[in-house]
């Protein structure tokens, strides 16, 4: 066995595997989209406040003996008095907290998702809305830009087998994949779409900075998920070559797919299985709305 950094030549430089946060991001936009479509069912029910009704007394002299309660008014002839509202008064819903700034979102961002109970240990940026946008836009082209990444690199390093002469992908690579697989794929999906909803004006303000002022942030994240739908599936163990500098795939099919696509090669069949299976469920939302 010999190992190398994960690395391939046409990905050019130190480049992982980025594209589990790339779907996360599409989940959100999709959420967005299925907010807008269906209507906010979760309106708040009036509650009703207790009132309280007094007859007014006659009033007493020292002198003259209690008087005797005067009858019932009839029905018909009964004259409510003023209702007075119970003390207390009714509880009304914490205004929601205005966005920072673009700029200082970073921080506001991790600590939204943080209460939310979402895992933020793997996200790494600081820039995230920035970051997200700028990665999902390149990736919808096929492009992967790590500077913008906004996961940390997972551990470990990429390894190749030698069988009969030729060089293939040691299928353990692919385990050091399995922890941020598995934290894309446990997310909450509602928890996504009310942070995107809360957080929307400022990725639409990222958007426009990069040269998108009237773009929806949302078709773009579409066009992703088609980007690594369109992924092949090896079915068996994926050959490399070895030029000195760094591996290649061995298939000219492989080698000519978009670097996105390339990468998510190397996160393995399973995992690329669960990626996609999430990608098409909200693909399948997005259609039906």
């Amino acid at each position: 066995m010999s190992n190398d950094t994960d690395e391939f030549k046409q990905d050019g430089g130190n480049k992982g595997t980025w594209i589990a946060v790339a779907a996360i991001v599409v989940i959100v936009a999709a959420g967005l989209v299925w907010w807008l479509t269906s209507g906010d069912d979760t309106t708040q029910q009036r509650q009703p406040v207790e009132r309280s009704m007094e007859v007014p007394k006659q009033p007493e002299t020292a002198a003259q003996p209690e008087p005797e309660p005067e009858p019932q008014a009839e029905p018909d002839d009964f004259e409510p008095v003023a209702e007075t509202p119970d003390e207390q008064p009714q509880q009304q819903p914490e205004p929601e907290q205005p966005l920072p700034s673009l700029a200082q979102s970073t921080p506001v961002v991790m600590e939204t998702l943080a209460q939310d109970e979402v895992d933020t240990q793997p996200l790494s940026s600081d820039s995230m809305i920035r970051d997200v946008v700028v990665f999902v836009d390149n990736l919808r082209n096929g492009m992967v830009v790590t500077e913008h990444a906004p996961v940390a690199r997972p551990d470990g390093q990429f390894a190749v087998i030698e069988l009969d002469d030729k060089l293939y992908i040691d299928e353990r690579s692919y385990d050091r994949y399995d922890n941020l697989v598995s934290w894309f794929t446990s997310i909450d999906n509602q928890v996504l779409i009310k942070n995107y909803r809360h957080f929307q004006p400022l990725i639409g303000e990222a958007y426009g900075e990069i040269g998108y002022p009237d773009g929806d942030f949302t078709d773009s994240a579409i066009e992703a998920i088609d980007v690594l739908l369109a992924t092949p599936e090896p079915d068996s163990l994926i050959e490399v070559e070895d030029d000195q500098v760094m591996y290649t795939y061995a298939d000219p099919a492989l080698e000519g797919l978009p670097p996105a696509q390339k990468q998510l090669l190397r996160v393995g069949p399973e995992n690329m299985r669960k990626i996609k299976a999430k990608l098409r469920e909200i693909k399948q939302q997005l259609k039906q709305m």
